[in-house]
């Protein structure tokens, strides 16, 4: 029997993060005022802003993070045909992706395509607004590779791709390629191919598939069966079905609340149980949290256009802004943190006293656990 050698990647957490806080208090004050507690409430102040710069600082890293493959909205797809070309020279960290829609291509930057869902006119290249996202070759609706991640933007027509875990070698990659799929399949994200004439890496004509190049409208009617989605996409890595969590902005948690999937029956669920930690409700095994003002990310979509063509004729407009809704297992992220230091020192030639601290922090998804996590590019 032939040896297969066990492949294990390795990832260093760096503590890269400090937030520090100086605070001068006028001793003064204390004769002039009936507050007592001026110096505890502006300690607690800090606290939260504390708190706050944290929170941004994580749910951040699931844009970054989570697999490819995991992404849920607006998919952006351009048909294989004739005039239509995508193709992934591979490298030793992964591949090159060039693209290139000859009738909407203009010396060498590319144009729009009609989109499917809305029929909108949508930058079908490359751009800062698809980076770490899904991309895959597509020839029909059924022979499409896995999603592989957009690792960088070299132009609107030329990006680096990677595998989700960024790995190159192991016994599911076909001798001789760095990324999954470009010959034969899993025969998990899609089905097996057995010869050589059905290798992505040879066939000509080939389409595109961003995934969630535009936010998807999140309303009352919708976020009960987005969330589904994104229980599905979990259960499809075989992620474990406790300790699951999704963090929602007010407006998203009051959205499920109004959904008519819980008028009245699911009433019970949402509500069984203390809330902790920021938990506001749970359903369908998740545990739903609320976190407000900027601490869940933002980003903008694939720009637009009111016509289309070659990018020459062509005004695009940037991309409307949605939410990076997280759901994860609680083994996704690994985060540490220490205070440094806290301390309270007289000013020097003032009657008054300096409230002091530093805090350091990082945290890190290894690579193998991007896939415990998912998430919507939603608009509310």
């Amino acid at each position: 029997m032939s040896v297969q050698r066990i492949l294990d990647a390795e990832d260093q957490l760096i503590v890269e993060k400090r937030k520090a806080y100086n605070i001068s208090l006028d001793t003064l004050e204390d004769l002039f005022t009936y507050a007592t507690d001026i110096p505890d409430y502006l300690l607690n102040e800090q606290a939260m802003v504390l708190e706050k710069t944290i929170d941004i600082y994580v749910l951040n890293k699931f844009g970054e993070e989570v697999k490819a493959g995991n992404w849920i909205g607006m998919d952006l797809r351009v048909e294989g045909s004739g005039q239509t070309e995508a193709s992934i020279a591979t490298s030793a960290t992964g591949g090159t992706v060039t693209v290139n829609a000859n009738s909407n291509t203009y010396e060498g930057q590319i144009g729009t395509v009609e989109d499917r869902g809305d029929a909108a006119q949508v930058f079908a290249g490359f751009n800062n607004s698809v980076l770490y996202k899904g991309f895959r070759l597509r020839s029909t609706a059924s022979f499409v590779s896995p999603w592989y991640r957009i690792s960088a933007i070299t132009s609107s027509t030329v990006a680096s791709l990677t595998e989700w875990d960024e790995e190159t070698t192991g016994p599911d990659f076909e001798e001789g390629y760095t990324l999954r799929g470009l010959f034969g399949g899993d025969g998990i994200d899609f089905p097996k191919y057995g010869t050589g004439n059905a290798a992505l890496i040879t066939m000509s004509s080939l389409g595109w598939e961003i995934q969630a190049a535009r936010a998807t409208s999140v309303s009352a009617a919708s976020i009960y069966d987005q969330f589904t989605l994104l229980a599905e996409k979990l259960d499809e890595n075989e992620v474990p079905d406790n300790e699951r969590h999704i963090v929602l902005p007010p407006s998203g948690v009051t959205m499920l609340r109004q959904a008519a999937e819980l008028q009245p029956s699911g009433i019970s669920e949402i509500y069984t149980g203390t809330v902790i930690n920021g938990r506001v409700m749970r359903l369908g095994a998740f545990d739903v949290h609320a976190a407000a003002g900027t601490r869940v990310s933002t980003k903008a979509g694939q720009s637009t256009a009111i016509t289309g063509g070659p990018s020459s004729d062509v005004v695009l407009t940037t991309g409307a802004v949605g939410y990076l809704i997280p759901s994860n297992h609680i083994g996704f992220i690994s985060f540490a943190d220490k205070w440094s230091e806290s301390r309270v020192k007289d000013a020097e030639n003032q009657f008054a006293k300096k409230y002091q601290g530093l805090y350091l922090f990082g945290a890190k998804v290894p690579r193998q656990r991007r896939k415990y996590g998912a998430l919507i590019f939603g608009s509310f």
